[in-house]
């Protein structure tokens, strides 16, 4: 399921969508209110029809009706004759006695509702949240703080899990002692330790947040070959030039520039020589699966802390960099969180792009409005386009990167199958300054080390009026041919990457331009790695 703005097409002028973003939190309200009744527990138990279901939980069959055919709709459950039954992500999330079970964290999510409508006050005042409300007794609090512990937890191991095969490649021997910063109830630790049982781990947070971890975790077992501490990590290192392994999983977004800086620079005179420092957290220019959720992420700090921010990929390397840790992996995980892999040592050793999906965050700083990295495999190359150039522009055969010109369609899937991906990328007039950006994209993307990168254009090549009767390019370094004029079908490749692209209807409508870099030749793989991969 698509949300809203993932369907967002500038170029269509209707209301509907502004109609859609003004009812997305009805999605949401359909999730809580169904895990409320335990409806994915009660299907656990059995396929049931809505009249068995009421008559077992003495729901009103009508709501329970309509409700059950909304989750439908969603995937969230099946129907099949008259029986629902739970769909496979809510047989594996959402029953509350599965081991994935992550319905405390996504009610969790919930507490945060009516604060989002202090939003248009933020903005107007700049009042800070408050970390506590005044009228909340100790009591209150301390069930907030267990319910945030519990919500997290199972979050927190699913993103270690994610992370650790591309993690203990880069740390390489065994740690002997890892520090895990504003633990929560400690699954980064605990997945460490899992993974090096010859590893110790000291779990670091406040001593209120340690007390619901021990209430969420009484029995002693899962405290073995650990250290709790209490305390802050603004206060000068708990034990200077001691862990060879440091994580620190969604924390610095909590805090403004210089409180993240202190905290990282505690953490860097804690690490033994040679040791590492691992950075989990949200990133707001990081485009992949979702390019709006980590700037939705900020706009939560921002309600919610008092001077919280997400930092962009730049700022987190400078944090980094000014916290004396030069030598710097980086990656994105699946889902929407981003790991840096730190330690000390000369500027720009590793400081590489971690993985193709981060290429993208390149191409937002050149200028472009949407950037996602495809599979080239993706790519639709059709021989209808480069007839519909033939027929139907009055510029064909007059341009050297144009039709019969261009590589023809068989040559273009030669050239696309020799490759492993594609950055696909969306701008707007002018053609000449949209050009201009691609080439610098294209640039940037060599300087990363992908010296096969390739740029193809929108439209006729900009870069001079007309080409030299003599059929001699003059600035070859400049000419691109456009993605049409080799047979791509543009609409079908930009829906495959998540860009909704739709024919301009009159004069004044809103023009997107489409180019594609492609980068990272298959043939490199035969004997080395591609940059920045930790299998290196």
């Amino acid at each position: 399921m698509k949300l809203v703005h993932q369907n967002a097409d500038i170029a269509l002028e209707t209301y509907q969508r502004l109609e859609d973003l003004a009812t997305a939190y009805w999605y949401s309200e359909v999730l809580f209110a169904s895990l409320d009744l335990n409806i994915f527990g009660l299907l656990a138990q059995c396929p049931s029809t809505v009249d068995m279901l009421a008559g077992k939980t003495g729901y009103d069959s009508d709501g329970l009706s309509r409700l059950l055919e909304v989750l439908a709709a969603l995937g969230l459950v099946v129907e099949y004759e008259g029986e629902f039954s739970n769909g496979p992500l809510a047989s594996n999330r959402l029953v509350p006695q599965s081991p994935g079970y992550l319905g405390d964290f996504l009610l969790y999510r919930r507490y945060f509702a009516p604060h989002w409508q202090r939003l248009a006050g933020r903005v107007r005042e700049g009042a800070r949240a408050n970390e506590r409300c005044e009228d909340e007794s100790a009591e209150q609090y301390q069930q907030r703080t267990f319910s945030y512990v519990r919500a997290l937890d199972l979050q927190a191991g699913l993103k270690a899990a994610e992370a650790l095969e591309r993690i203990k490649a880069f740390i390489g021997s065994t740690p002997r002692l890892i520090l895990d910063a504003g633990c929560g109830a400690g699954a980064w630790g605990r997945s460490f330790l899992k993974e090096w049982p010859a590893s110790r781990a000291v779990l670091f947070d406040l001593p209120e947040t340690l007390r619901a971890a021990r209430k969420l975790y009484p029995g002693p077992e899962k405290w073995a070959r650990t250290l709790s501490v209490g305390g802050s990590l603004f206060e000068p290192c708990i034990a200077p030039r001691s862990f060879d392994l440091i994580v620190i999983s969604n924390v610095v977004h909590a805090y403004g520039r210089r409180e993240a800086a202190r905290i990282l620079a505690n953490l860097s005179a804690c690490l033994a020589p040679g040791g590492t420092l691992i950075v989990h957290d949200y990133l707001s220019d990081i485009h992949d699966q979702d390019p709006v959720k980590g700037a939705l992420y900020d706009l939560h700090m921002l309600i919610n802390t008092y001077n919280g921010r997400v930092y962009k990929l730049e700022e987190m390397f400078g944090l980094l960099n000014g916290a004396g840790l030069e030598n710097i992996r980086f990656f994105h995980l699946k889902t929407d969180t981003s790991i840096f892999v730190a330690k000390a040592g000369p500027t720009g050793q590793y400081r590489e792009v971690g993985s193709p999906e981060m290429l993208a965050s390149l191409a937002v700083g050149e200028g472009f409005s949407f950037a996602r990295v495809m599979e080239a495999s993706d790519i639709s190359i059709e021989p209808w386009v480069r007839l519909k150039c033939r027929f139907g522009c009055a510029l064909y055969g007059e341009s050297l990167c144009c039709p019969p010109a261009s590589l023809d369609e068989d040559k273009m899937r030669d050239l696309v199958s020799g490759y492993r991906y594609a950055l696909l990328v969306q701008g707007s007039p002018p053609s000449g300054q949209f050009h201009e950006r691609l080439l610098a994209l294209e640039r940037s993307i060599f300087l990363q080390g992908y010296y096969d990168a390739l740029a193809f254009g929108a439209g006729p090549c900009p870069v001079c009026p007309s080409c030299p009767q003599d059929r001699r390019c003059r600035f070859p370094q400049k000419a691109r041919p456009s993605l049409e004029a080799c047979g791509v079908d543009v609409y079908e490749t930009a829906r495959r990457a998540g860009l909704s692209l739709n024919p301009v209807t009159h004069r004044q409508g809103y023009v997107k331009y489409v180019g594609l870099v492609l980068f990272d030749r298959k043939e490199r793989h035969a004997d080395s790695t591609r940059p920045g991969s930790l299998d290196a």
